[in-house]
């Protein structure tokens, strides 16, 4: 039986390492997931899905701008992928992608679990996270505590940085350059302290 499940946090909060963790107890039991990642998320390399705790494996599909249910098939067909499709960054891809992703998945009896950002830096949905909380059997927040030394709140919100300030414009969509990203919670996204 198929069942949709979006694992979404803030910046930091393990996304990508449990989402490595159920792939190795997948393979611990001789199933073997299909490991999707969108091709726009290149910081350790356009296939590799890794965690800042140091765990990596290599995705099975790279997705860039496209995804039929064809090529899924084509996957399923041609290598021996079973039970489980898993996504990381899964805020990047588009909600046809996600569409069709979760219609695969239904129409041939798979779990997906998707781990990603809920949101952007702006507090504004993803439009990928946006179709997989309307895809979601269950959605599954992942929680971590703000960023800010003493703050024992929530972390709710990601927060882009640059030198050490606060950024609340710009491209939503920005990988690595000069910019960071951390999650606070709402009281420190309003009024990040300057001596950090």
């Amino acid at each position: 039986m198929s069942k949709i499940v979006f694992n979404y946090g803030v910046m930091n909060s393990s996304k990508s390492a449990q989402l490595l963790m159920l792939l190795h107890m997948y393979k611990e039991k001789g199933m073997k997931p299909l490991l999707i990642k969108p091709s726009i998320d290149d910081r350790n390399g356009v296939t590799t899905v890794s965690s800042r705790v140091g765990l990596s494996a290599e995705a099975d599909l790279n997705i860039q701008d496209t995804l039929t249910f064809s090529m899924l098939s084509y996957m399923f067909s041609k290598r021996d992928y079973n039970k489980a499709i898993l996504v990381d960054e899964a805020q990047f891809l588009s909600p046809e992608i996600v569409h069709i992703i979760a219609s695969f998945a239904r129409l041939n009896d798979l779990s997906v679990f998707a781990y990603g950002l809920a949101k952007t830096f702006q507090n504004e949905l993803f439009e990928g996270s946006e179709a997989w909380i309307e895809e979601a059997d269950t959605l599954n927040e992942i929680k971590t505590t703000c960023s800010v030394p003493g703050c024992e709140r929530k972390a709710s919100r990601n927060l882009r940085l640059s030198d050490g300030k606060a950024i609340y414009s710009g491209d939503t969509i920005q990988i690595g350059g000069e910019e960071s990203y951390t999650g606070v919670c709402a009281k420190h996204w309003i009024n990040y302290p300057s001596n950090l």
